[in-house]
């Protein structure tokens, strides 16, 4: 146990998070084919009725626009506020790992669903905001862990030392609001488009 502590002390920050996400993805892999039968009708239906109502109906592009840009804003507040807390890197660890874990249960369903096709499915559900996402993922990330550990680690914790920090961090995030924006957009109008188009091929 002491060895093991010591080589996870040894590993850099960039290390510990290709670990988690490496995990989650395992375990996402996993998940999707022990479950797959309490799940299975369930893509069943959703393949003869969700996929059919997306296809037959016109999408609300500005409505979807407004849901997308709201929870993705809900999001990256939470992650903001939770970086001045103690909170902030168990936080963004369990991001990665959960992370992880959708993307590797959600490939391993959609592939065993529908074959070498579902990979478009996997492709349209991602493109072309997963583009302006995952930089910004990361860069949070980065930014985040960066702040956190400069309040508790660099004892930084007091008001003036929080308000020169987060002075410091408020270009970056003004930065990755407006590539959210961005993001958000593409997702509501080009991805639901492909992501519609798409889903007609599999009924």
């Amino acid at each position: 146990m002491r060895q093991f502590r010591q080589q996870i002390h040894r590993l850099s920050i960039i290390q510990i998070a290709i670990i988690l996400l490496i995990l989650g993805l395992f375990m996402g892999v996993v998940f999707a084919n022990a479950f797959k039968s309490s799940y299975d009708q369930q893509m069943v239906e959703y393949q003869t009725n969700i996929f059919s109502e997306i296809t037959g109906n016109n999408i609300d592009y500005s409505g979807l626009f407004g849901y997308i840009l709201a929870k993705n804003f809900g999001e990256f507040a939470i992650f903001w506020l939770l970086c001045i807390t103690i909170l902030g890197i168990p936080y963004m660890a369990y991001k990665i790992a959960s992370f992880g874990f959708f993307t590797g249960f959600f490939i391993s369903a959609v592939s065993m669903q529908f074959g070498v096709k579902g990979i478009l499915l996997v492709l349209s559900y991602a493109f072309p905001h997963g583009l302006i996402y995952l930089p910004i993922s990361v860069l949070c990330l980065y930014k985040g862990y960066e702040l956190c550990t400069s309040i508790y680690h660099d004892k930084r914790n007091h008001i003036s030392g929080l308000t020169a920090l987060m002075k410091s961090k408020l270009a970056i995030i003004l930065i990755l609001a407006v590539a959210l924006i961005i993001g958000s957009f593409l997702e509501a109008y080009a991805g639901a488009f492909l992501l519609k188009k798409t889903i007609g091929l599999f009924i």
